[in-house]
């Protein structure tokens, strides 16, 4: 994002007083209501498992699940249990779907949104305490394949250009220009204020403000969990360890009608911020139907073809939740996550002429008019208005605005002249595209003026994703970086810190 324009938007949105469109077109696919699940968290303040939750599709009520004491590992494994059986459905786990996951066709998509960063690093939480436990009970599995279902989900979330994991004021910013604070923008609350807070600059700024007094994160607000909930948890654990159950009922249905509160004000402005974003005016860019394709193969190898073997008897890998394990698999997703970058821009930008404007001014494209036409189109000349100096150089690729497929390279460059020498890489009439499908020879092209952007070579990317991952033989340098052995927390180089630490080496 070009920070110069931004300014511009925000100063432009300020005057308008209210919140702008960000470009002609919506660049975040909302999935049909009943694949689209919303999630809610909140947890305990220093506790990594969650207190309630709240999911629920967009064309039915949510469901709430709770536990008195968020602390309490027995009470929070038994809920996650009943949770496990909604998300599994959701995205179709072999065990609990009879159509099992697919990888074709943009309508198999299931999307989850929540509504911010702290919710989605919840799916990380969930996936370190229950993808690799060992935890003995007649449920274990479902809590398992609850964590490797998270695991995937929280790693799919970091993808660019991902479209299953939607936190909603990423996708609100994505929409809309806010003319607030960035720090601010994180809230999901206050960014809907903005959009439906009043009339005029003053009552939306003021309905934002005080939106934001209220925690949409995880966390409760702390005065709120100290004056209303502690005394009621504290009063749970009293009568638990006085074996009196009817006052822990009697507090645990206070405690549930607190956090149900919480759950629901965050359940509800995920959906709405959803609906907002679905019922927008403006059209989905069209370079969406290939990142959400990407989004349903991408969740399809890393998770439901693992889920099907294993539902087999087999034993796939599933991945670590906290490492890579190995440099060549740390250079490979790094490669991967470039050329992802790479491909989720080209796709929106060709269909989204504010994101075109952002490259232009970054240098990434020119605006151009074609002077002549070589012997039978072989090359064009062509010379720019716009950027002064670009960032090409001989040997680059450029697609023409709104056409993607129709590539040229760059044969010369002449920067004082602003003249471009450029050689087409199609060769006939490509159908569909209209004026923008000629036949490099046509006549037609010439004093047409057009906007030439960066093409990258994303495909050159995933490739290199590939070399990465392999081994070259035993002189292979990364033979050399090798995981240290593992050594218990009570052991240093001098041997045991205390005297029941474990031999070294032992798992234990």
């Amino acid at each position: 994002m070009n920070a110069s324009l931004e300014t511009i938007r925000r100063l432009q949105a300020w005057s308008d007083g209210k919140p702008s469109p960000r470009g002609e077109v919506v660049n975040v696919h909302v999935a049909d209501d009943e694949n689209l699940l919303v999630v809610a968290f909140v947890r305990m303040g220093g506790e990594s498992r969650p207190w309630g939750v709240a999911l629920g599709t967009l064309d039915s009520d949510p469901i709430f699940f709770t536990v008195p004491d968020g602390r309490n590992r027995q009470l929070v494994g038994d809920m996650m249990i009943e949770v496990a059986d909604h998300l599994l459905s959701h995205f179709d786990h072999p065990g609990w779907s009879e159509a099992g996951p697919s990888e074709d066709g943009i309508d198999t998509l299931r999307q989850i949104w929540l509504p911010g960063p702290t919710h989605v690093q919840m799916l990380h939480h969930l996936a370190a305490a229950y993808a690799r436990t060992r935890w003995e009970r007649d449920d274990v599995d479902t809590l398992r394949a609850l964590g490797n279902l998270c695991n995937a989900l929280f790693i799919e979330s970091q993808r660019p250009g991902q479209q299953t994991v939607i936190s909603a004021t990423a996708a609100l910013r994505t929409c809309w220009v806010f003319p607030t604070a960035n720090v601010r923008q994180g809230h999901l609350g206050h960014l809907l204020a903005w959009l439906r807070g009043g009339r005029g600059r003053n009552a939306r700024l003021e309905a934002a403000l005080e939106a934001e007094q209220r925690s949409m994160a995880t966390v409760l607000n702390p005065d709120d969990e100290r004056r209303t909930l502690e005394p009621l948890v504290a009063k749970w654990t009293e009568a638990r360890r006085a074996g009196d159950t009817k006052s822990m009922a009697r507090e645990q249905k206070k405690i549930d009608a607190a956090l149900r509160e919480s759950l629901r004000e965050r359940w509800e402005a995920t959906a709405e911020a959803a609906r907002m974003i679905a019922t927008d005016r403006r059209a989905y860019n069209s370079g969406l139907d290939v990142l959400v394709a990407d989004s349903v193969k991408q969740m399809f190898r890393t998770w439901g073809q693992k889920t099907i073997a294993e539902e087999a008897g087999g034993e796939p890998y599933w991945p670590n939740v906290f490492t890579d394990n190995n440099p060549r698999s740390a250079g490979a997703a790094f490669q991967r996550r470039i050329a992802h970058d790479e491909k989720a821009r080209h796709m929106l930008v060709h269909g989204d002429r504010e994101l075109q404007r952002e490259e232009l001014a970054a240098g990434h494209g020119v605006i151009c008019r074609i002077t002549n036409i070589g012997t039978k189109g072989s090359t064009w000349k062509a010379t720019w208005s716009y950027p002064a100096l670009p960032t090409l150089k001989e040997g680059n690729k450029l697609s023409i605005a709104g056409a993607p497929e129709m590539k040229l390279e760059v044969v010369d460059i002449d920067i004082d002249g602003a003249v471009l020498i450029l050689a087409p890489g199609w060769k006939r009439t490509k159908t569909g595209l209209g004026d923008l499908g000629l036949a490099p020879d046509d006549p037609r092209w010439r004093n047409k003026d057009l906007v030439l952007l960066d093409s990258p070579a994303y495909e050159l990317t995933e490739r290199k994703a590939t070399t990465a991952s392999k081994q070259f033989g035993p002189e292979d340098i990364t033979n050399l970086l090798r995981n240290p052995r593992w050594r218990h927390a009570a052991r240093d180089e001098d041997g045991r810190v205390v005297e029941a630490a474990p031999d070294e080496g032992d798992p234990r």
